[in-house]
């Protein structure tokens, strides 16, 4: 037993011994799984694992050598693979990262040239295999024909020499690696080689090099197989290598351009980082302009021959063909169109518009500038594009951005003097050298890394600066550009809260009447002025003059056209083709300047309904003076067989309007107060609170113009009193309302001591009304007579005949017509002749026997008609 006890005992532990092994292992092997990937991190420092596992930290140099061996690595693995369409893209991944790493091909390392030779067995033994291109699936055989044609492709154009890179080159991945550009030891440089000047020291690049060097990029550009971003980067380089102010002038003038060249059409923007560095470039060729009097722009004609070297050097006068103020408007245009293509919705908006602040600096210095000589022409095209920049702002948006501006610029400056205390570092040698550092994050989010220093936003207020360019436009400027100015300045009023000023200046330029011979961008621009006219004075509680200013634009039915913001749907959007639309696409606003097409519409139809609808029952107006589209929707409102609840902005104002009607203005109030674009409304929410307040005012007194107009007839008497607790409002605004109505043509009095409103029911006798419609039909008959008159007028060019003269005319114009078409048929026998003859001569006869019939008729009608009193019509 105690034997049995001793085995059971010992097998116990030994099973307690396996499978505390077998869990611990378990446990172990759980451990090392549960920190793989982001876990691992998570681990304690005491580990020794930690230790070993130590992170690297690996410069951006470093960073993009190891991209490259990665995709390398990848690329290999896809073709021993024969994964073709997986092959496409590492490749096309590979191609990319070594020409943004090396400067020339023939500075490519032999690693990547070994593995272009494998990749390159690996595609041609493929193609040669029929079998296996005919296993294969469409998708992979055009991959694998795609990729042949790609590879070959490479190869030529950069002249690639892959015999030379076998597998027993001496180089090593270390040599990769620390991604040399000098020469190999032992090798002297081809001082013949074009791109020598790219890889040599500075030391050994003269003038001749860097302008032979200068001729041969600028005569590469605008051809098919040039990079465009090469280009850039090549002249900025040789930019550095300036040995003179006129030849990096000349430079930074090519640059300028290229980069312009980078945009491929019209519809595509230039890339923000390429702007940014292009407003650094124009501000650097701004301050060498500045610093060196002895260069000149010239931008109109063709500039003095080029002084040769020496001359050169020792700053003689050199005149270079360029204009700072093309470049500017070319800059504002590429930063309207990235603005135009940018989804307003997200943060890259945002961050593109901190940019403006930087472009109204440019602007700003090249003003400055051509201030110092005297340009008048350019002085008001800059002037007119800071106006565009500025019109739609505000005092506290523009407060705002010089904050902003100055922070920067402050930044700028810590940023330089921190620079200026660092040690300097080892002067590049090369290209290589120089573009070694990866800016391009940099670029977005440091602006000294881009903007130069010394620039600073101006001081003036906005209301001295706007003042300031109007009247330099209006002093300088063609009539073209005045024009824009006056809408320019009124829009900004408008929108700081001048609306009286904003009225009267646009009424005093008389733009109304010639608007419509000006360019469709200066139309645009009136329509929108009219737009914030509109808006600003329904905020005041001028809802007349808001109505007016909107009419034209809301009862168009292209709205969004006639404010270039967009395209409105309906008939409009299928006349216009391709091209219009392209053009219209262009002419668009950016989207943090446009007017909301909805709080335009809400505030022209409450303004129709707070001012037009008593006019329904007012039977002494004009028919002319009626809104004619506010009637026609409550008559198509009224038209519905089953009308819903309100689902859109028309719905909701025609139930008010209904409401209206009916006399319910506590109803109708609600549906207005309630609309959700009144959020829209520019201000605080006080001041959005105070416009509502005043429209419901306004509602009370339409509705008691509405209830007088429509029941005085009924009554004989009203008391004001009454009046004034069904509308709730005060018995003077009662009386003053009445007191209007009277003025109108309303037919009543005010009985002061009764405080009430007598009624006179004067209705029009039978008599009165048919003079009426036959007055009226009259008129129609008159308006047609004389449309018909106009236009036979504008078609004869010929003395006016009288009513006998004409009618001969005519009868010779026919009897000619018919004699042609006798000539032109075939002879007929002579009896036939005859007997044509004689049916002719019977014909003309009768014919002529009814026209003097006619002619006796028409004279007795008009001998009657003359003699009596008032039957002649004669024009008015």
């Amino acid at each position: 037993c105690c034997c049995c006890c001793c085995c059971c005992c010992c097998s116990n532990s030994t099973r307690r011994d396996s499978s505390s092994s077998s869990s611990s292992s378990l446990s172990s092997s759980e451990s090392e799984d549960s920190f793989k990937g982001a876990s691992k991190y998570l681990q304690d420092d005491s580990s020794d694992s930690s230790e070993d596992d130590r992170r690297v930290i690996q410069s951006a140099k470093e960073r993009r050598h190891a991209e490259i061996r990665a995709t390398v690595s990848q690329v290999l693995s896809d073709a021993n693979s024969n994964e073709w369409g997986s092959l496409v893209k590492s490749f096309e991944k590979l191609i990319k990262q070594v020409e943004k790493h090396y400067a020339t091909p023939e500075r490519i390392s032999t690693f990547v040239k070994r593995a272009l030779k494998q990749i390159v067995g690996t595609v041609e033994s493929a193609y040669a295999d029929k079998e296996h291109r005919q296993s294969l699936s469409t998708t992979g055989s055009k991959a694998l024909s795609a990729l042949r044609q790609r590879i070959g492709k490479y190869v030529k154009v950069n002249e690639l020499d892959l015999e030379a890179a076998s597998d027993s080159d001496s180089a090593t991945d270390e040599e990769f690696a620390a991604g040399n550009v000098a020469l190999n030891a032992g090798l002297e440089p081809d001082k013949k080689d074009k791109n020598y000047l790219l890889y040599a020291d500075k030391k050994d690049v003269t003038f001749e090099m860097i302008d032979e060097k200068l001729k041969d990029v600028t005569a590469s550009r605008g051809k098919k197989s040039t990079d465009r971003q090469v280009v850039v980067k090549h002249l900025t380089y040789i930019a550095t290598l300036a040995k003179c102010p006129a030849q990096e002038v000349e430079i930074l003038l090519h640059i300028i351009s290229a980069q312009f060249d980078m945009t491929g059409s019209m519809s595509s923007h230039m890339p923000v980082l390429t702007w940014r560095s292009c407003v650094a470039n124009i501000l650097r060729l701004l301050l060498l302009l500045q610093a060196n009097k002895h260069i000149e722009l010239v931008e109109r004609g063709e500039p003095s021959v080029r002084p040769d070297k020496d001359e050169l050097l020792s700053d003689s006068p050199v005149q270079l063909a360029g204009s700072l103020c093309a470049f500017t408007e070319r800059l504002d245009d590429e930063y309207v169109k990235s603005l135009q293509n940018i989804d307003p919705h997200t943060k890259e908006y945002v961050s593109r518009l901190q940019d403006e602040c930087f472009l109204l600096m440019l602007i700003r210095e090249i003003l400055g500038h051509y201030l110092q000589q005297d340009d008048r022409e350019n002085r008001v095209k800059l002037s007119l594009r800071l106006l565009a920049r500025l019109h739609c702002k505000n005092p506290t948006s523009y407060d705002a951005m010089r904050r902003f501006a100055n922070d920067r610029v402050d930044h700028i400056t810590a940023t330089s003097l921190e620079a200026d205390e660092l040690p300097e570092d080892v002067q590049v040698s090369n290209m290589e050298a120089f573009f070694a550092k990866d800016l391009t994050e940099t670029l977005i989010t440091d602006v000294s890394a881009w903007f130069p220093q010394g620039v600073t936003f101006p001081a003036d207020t906005l209301a001295t600066t706007m003042r300031n360019l109007t009247e330099y436009v209006y002093a300088s400027g063609d009539q073209r550009s005045k024009v824009r100015a006056i809408l320019y300045d009124t829009f900004h009023k408008s929108t700081c809260g001048d609306f009286r000023g904003a009225r009267e200046q646009l009424l005093m330029s008389h733009l109304q009447e010639s608007i419509h011979y000006m360019d469709i961008d200066t139309q645009v621009l009136f329509n929108r002025c009219m737009a914030q006219i509109g808006l600003h004075a329904f905020q005041r509680g001028s809802f007349s003059t808001a109505k007016t200013c909107l009419a034209e634009l809301l009862s168009s039915g292209k709205v969004r056209e006639l404010l270039a913001q967009g395209f409105s749907p309906g008939r409009y959007s299928t006349e216009r083709n391709f091209e219009q639309e392209k053009l219209e696409r262009r002419r668009q606003v950016p989207f943090h300047t446009q007017i909301n097409v909805d709080l335009l519409e809400s505030i022209y139809l409450v303004s129709s309904m707070l001012t037009d609808t008593h006019t329904m029952f007012n039977k002494n107006k004009q028919p002319r003076m009626l809104n004619r589209t506010y009637l026609r929707l409550i008559e198509m409102f009224d038209k519905q067989t089953f009308s819903g609840p309100p689902e859109g902005i028309k719905d909701t104002v025609m139930c008010a309007a209904k409401h209206l009607i009916e006399g319910d203005w506590h109803t109708a109030s609600n549906y207005v107060t309630e609309m959700p674009c009144w959020t829209l409304l520019p201000g605080s929410e006080e001041t959005r609170k105070s416009v509502l307040d005043l429209v419901v005012m306004e509602l009370k007194r339409e509705a008691l113009r509405t209830y007088v107009f429509q029941r005085a007839s009924q009554y004989e008497s009203i008391s004001i009193e009454t009046l004034s607790s069904m509308f709730n409002m005060s018995t003077e605004s009662v009386q003053a309302s009445i007191n209007t109505l009277l003025s109108a043509g309303l037919a009543g009095s005010c009985d002061a001591p009764t405080s009430s409103f007598a009624v006179h029911a004067i209705g029009p006798t039978d008599l009165q009304m048919a003079v009426t419609a036959y007055a009226e039909s009259l008129t129609v008959l008159l308006d047609a007579n004389e449309r018909s008159l106009g236009n036979r007028i504008e078609s004869e060019s010929t003395i006016p005949l009288d009513d006998e003269d004409l009618h001969w005319r005519q009868r010779d114009s026919r009897s000619h017509r018919y004699d042609e078409r006798d000539e032109s048929k075939p002879k007929a026998s002579r009896s036939k002749l005859m007997a044509r003859g004689a049916k002719n001569a019977t014909i003309g006869i009768s014919r002529l026997s009814k026209g003097r019939k006619q002619e006796v008729r028409d004279k007795t009608t008009k001998t009657e008609f003359t003699s009596r009193s008032g039957g002649r019509f004669t024009r008015t």
